[in-house]
């Protein structure tokens, strides 16, 4: 029997997966992000998603493994703070 929390968890991948792409146009066309929570918003749904029953959370691997690709060209993209003073 599947999680009631799948569906919300799967739902908020997606939308955390949607909010990336829309960052990474943002930093493409040379715009500044406050990126503040976004850590914390992750480490919640990993969290979350570990808290389902083992037999459950294969079928975010995928989808957690493209959350990260994301990630890491938003970062390849974006200028550190620090660098733009």
């Amino acid at each position: 029997m599947d999680s009631p929390a799948l569906p919300v968890l799967l739902s908020a991948v997606e939308r955390l997966d949607g909010m990336l792409a829309l960052a990474h146009a943002f930093v493409q066309a040379g715009r500044r992000l406050d990126l503040d929570g976004l850590d914390a918003e992750i480490t919640a749904l990993c969290a979350a998603i570990l808290a389902l029953p083992r037999e459950q959370r294969g079928v975010f691997g995928g989808a957690l493994h493209g959350l990260q690709a994301r990630i890491l060209a938003l970062q390849a993209g974006a200028v550190p703070v620090a660098a733009e003073a």
